[in-house]
């Protein structure tokens, strides 16, 4: 994911295993479209730990990866992005949960971060979902957590740093008939061991051009202190993701095909929003699936005697949840015409084929992914100022949402529209979307009227007043794909049983 090999290499080198895993992404819900920023300086450490199981202390190494500015201005809030921690147990850690008769668990992981800037420091608490592996009594295991981070913000230039401390990792085992064990939850503290770095990460901080200095924060509130010591004025302003929301400490069964070379699985992650009731609701972390088309490479004239070298690739795609092609239900809570305040259940189900195509151009240094799929918005459980409103089962858009397709053959107005994009910097790294890695993807969708809303009275008109309409922004996110259809894993994307590690973040 640094961007040294250019994504067609990948793709190549990868058999495709990216194609769509983007596809996935297609849809975690209606959404506030803001763009990512992603950082430039991306850190990869790893961290010798001592953790103190139930059967004793056991060495546990633990990766940890993001993406950080390479520079930041005073009073600007710094924002790690692309977080994860990879814990790797040993065959005597793992002993230690299976005799509580566990075949597999997830985790939760807590680490302490110490932000440092001219001799004062703050701490910051770093924490993160991991999907469930299975345990085996040889080789180990290694779960990979991914979660939001806490922003940082420095009041006066000079470099700031991010210093790993302390460790928590909360274990949920379950059995083999899915079971909690007893107990249901095995916390484990861990410290580091003595003689390696424990330096994450480095900000050069530069004064702040043309704006007063900042006034120094009188309130501790998301900071943790080390004993008497305070934050003082001048240390880094550390602000926890209250609102930004998490994925769950453990993300639903996406197992994927090991039939099907070209199959992929992937997590993905969003939030929804709708424009009239101003409001964004976070869709559960779901899974998709994916089935790969061949990629071909064609070299294309531009103008006369100017060629580019483009990679394009159709594939074919569908949401899973619990084996239904939909999204997870969801609750939405808003204000109905501006006051009321309203809750109600919310799920986007997939009535025809989702179809990915892509385009790089290797050339240029940009590249596009388009997914298209239709996607019927179902509401249920619906509650009026705190007063059940039976809507029935069948209330629903009489139609997909859908957005303006850019190709005129395809803008039939009965599917919605995503699109990613990847561009290569000044610095030859790549960034934004790209179908190896995941990423952000996002677009506009008109929600069509309501149908079949009501018990006894037909309330489809209260709802269409209230929600349908053009312009809802759409924001989506997806982790980087499981290869399930090859047997081979050196990215280390798929659990074992060939489900995806990595867990996305929701982004707004």
């Amino acid at each position: 994911m640094t961007g040294t090999l250019s994504p067609a290499g990948r793709w190549r080198s990868m058999r495709g295993r990216g194609a769509v895993a983007a596809a996935a992404v297609v849809l975690a819900g209606i959404v506030p479209g803001a763009d990512v920023a992603r950082g430039d300086q991306q850190i990869s450490t790893e961290l010798a730990y001592s953790c103190a199981f139930p059967g004793g202390a056991r060495p546990v190494k633990v990766g940890v990866g993001a993406r950080f500015p390479d520079r930041a201005a005073a009073g600007a809030a710094i924002q790690p992005t692309e977080v994860s921690t990879s814990v790797a147990l040993p065959d005597a850690a793992v002993a230690d949960l299976t005799k509580l008769h566990a075949a597999r668990t997830g985790a939760t992981t807590r680490l302490t971060t110490e932000v440092a800037q001219n001799g004062a420091a703050a701490e910051a608490l770093w924490q993160g979902a991991a999907p469930s592996v299975p345990l085996a009594s040889t080789g180990g295991a290694t779960l990979q957590a991914t979660g939001e981070v806490p922003t940082i913000t420095a009041n006066s230039p000079g470099d700031l740093t991010v210093t790993a401390a302390a460790l928590t990792i909360d274990f949920s085992p379950v059995t083999a008939e899915g079971a909690a064990t007893d107990p249901a939850t095995v916390s484990v503290a861990c410290t580091l061991t003595p003689g390696g770095s424990a330096l994450l990460a480095k900000v050069p901080v530069t004064a702040a051009s043309s704006s007063p200095a900042p006034t120094p924060s009188t309130s501790a509130t998301g900071l943790a202190t080390d004993g008497p010591r305070q934050p003082s004025p001048s240390a880094p302003e550390v602000v926890p993701p209250k609102t930004r929301g998490a994925p769950p400490a453990t993300a639903p069964e996406c197992r994927g095909d090991t039939t099907q070379p070209l199959a992929l699985s992937a997590y993905v992650t969003g939030y929804s929003n709708v424009t009239k009731l101003g409001g964004a609701s976070l869709i559960p972390v779901y899974c998709a699936k994916i089935v790969q088309g061949p990629s071909q490479l064609k070299r294309i004239e531009v103008r006369p005697g100017v060629f580019e070298l483009h990679l394009f690739q159709s594939s074919v795609g569908r949401l899973d949840y619990r084996g239904r092609t939909q999204t997870p239900p969801a609750p939405a809570t808003f204000l109905t015409f501006g006051f009321m305040p309203t809750t109600a259940t919310m799920t986007l189900e997939q009535t025809g084929p989702m179809a990915i195509d892509s385009d790089l151009n290797n050339t240029a240094g940009h590249g596009e992914t388009y997914i298209r799929i239709p996607l019927t918005l179902r509401l249920s459980d619906v509650q009026v100022n705190g007063t059940p409103l039976d809507v029935g089962p069948n209330c629903r858009t009489t139609g997909s949402v859908y957005s303006d397709d850019p190709d005129p053959a395809k803008n039939t107005k009965d599917h919605l529209v995503l699109l990613g994009r990847l561009k290569k910097g000044t610095d030859t790294v790549w960034r934004g979307y790209s179908l190896s890695r995941g990423g952000p993807l996002d677009g506009s969708v008109t929600i069509p009227p309501f149908t079949g809303c009501g018990v006894g009275e037909d309330l489809s008109p209260l709802f269409t007043a209230s929600v349908s309409g053009p312009a809802n922004t759409v924001k989506q996110n997806q982790g980087a794909p499981c290869a399930s259809g090859i047997p081979d894993d050196p990215a280390k994307l798929c659990t074992p049983d060939k489900q995806p590690t990595n867990v996305p973040l929701p982004l707004r």
